[in-house]
């Protein structure tokens, strides 16, 4: 019987584990830096490939880890204005209490004199009053702010909905910059950009265009390259943040990361003269779109895994992240998800290579 009780355990902490694997590696606790990690995690903190005639293309470490996916209702104000009103009133009340005691000592004859115990219930009233009237503040100031968030919430597309938790379980490298035309051309010996230039990025590639490359790259150093995931795009863009950009929640925040409809000239820039995110990667918003593996679902966020999710086996069109150097900032949030046939060349389409671990 004791024997039949511990098969028994074994075997339901075997389906727990399961349903929910543990991660071979350390996860990422969203603050120590990718070489910290790299360190911790006995990895190599960047890899390198050589694509021939001195051409070479740098990927960095993305550490595993979870966060939010999609689009995130807003939280609520944590301070409401009644409370700022009570505290307000109380102070009132106070204040009305030591001037009515102030005028029955004059009625009675007896003088007011200045004392610690009035400077302690002056400073005690006046302490109740000025907090009350920060709250006020501050109450008015995050319910201001809710309801612009609310308002841009409910405004997202319902394909970014809901926001869920994802776990990227394992490390994987990912293209420090996009495919740029040198190295595009290095590798597959033609250059279908409208807009030419060595550090500028591909662009006019299709999604099979992409693919080739990865898989021609693949070949010629017997490794694994591919088109990031959706969840892996989104995870490895947002490096920790919740914010509608990687960069902060306003508009003007994406002026430091991105080349977009605002600060484009209608044009692409050379990869990497913006600011890169926590994980040290560059443009992954604005300048040009960037190709993912999957194919696009509406309902995805509702249905896909949330342990390493990838999109459909099947579909008509393909996702593109990121935004590029045509779009507003709207178009441009890490959540955005666009979608394209996979044969269409677009000179805003590029794309970026992930390397996973063997």
């Amino acid at each position: 019987m004791r024997i039949l009780f511990l098969g028994v355990l074994v075997c339901a902490a075997y389906c727990c584990n399961a349903a929910e694997p543990s991660p071979s590696y350390p996860l990422w606790d969203g603050r120590e830096s990718v070489a910290a990690y790299a360190q911790r995690a006995h990895l190599d903190s960047t890899k390198t490939i050589d694509l021939g005639g001195g051409v070479t293309l740098e990927l960095v470490l993305i550490p595993p880890g979870k966060f939010i996916m999609g689009t995130p209702e807003p939280e609520k104000p944590t301070i409401t204005v009644f409370s700022a009103q009570v505290l307000i009133g109380i102070g009132a009340a106070l204040s009305l209490a030591l001037l009515a005691y102030l005028l029955l000592r004059k009625r009675t004859g007896r003088w007011f004199s200045f004392s610690l115990r009035w400077l302690m219930a002056l400073s005690f009233v006046c302490s109740i009053m000025v907090w009350g009237g920060t709250r006020w503040y501050l109450a008015l100031a995050q319910i201001q702010d809710y309801e612009a968030a609310m308002a841009r919430y409910n405004a997202a597309q319902a394909n970014e909905k809901p926001a869920h938790p994802v776990l990227i379980s394992r490390p994987f490298y990912m293209g420090k910059y996009t495919v740029t035309q040198e190295q595009y051309q290095a590798l597959m010996g033609t250059n279908p950009s409208g807009f030419k230039g060595a550090n500028l990025p591909v662009e006019q590639v299709s999604w099979k265009d992409a693919t080739a490359f990865c898989q021609k790259l693949s070949e010629k150093h017997t490794a694994q390259v591919q088109l990031p995931t959706e969840a892996q795009w989104e995870y490895a863009c947002r490096a920790g943040t919740r914010t509608r950009f990687y960069s902060g929640n306003l508009e003007t925040d994406l002026d430091a990361v991105a080349w977009y409809a605002a600060n484009s000239k209608n044009m692409t820039h050379p990869v990497g003269q913006k600011k890169a995110n926590a994980f040290g990667l560059y443009d992954m918003l604005g300048n040009v779109w960037q190709w993912s593996a999957d194919y696009f679902d509406e309902e995805y966020y509702s249905v896909a895994s949330k342990v390493d999710p990838a999109g459909p086996k099947e579909g008509a069109y393909r996702v593109l992240r990121g935004g590029s150097w045509y779009d507003l900032p709207w178009n441009c949030r890490s959540a955005y998800r666009n979608l394209s046939s996979p044969v269409n060349r677009l000179s805003v389409n590029g794309f970026r290579v992930v390397l996973p671990l063997d």
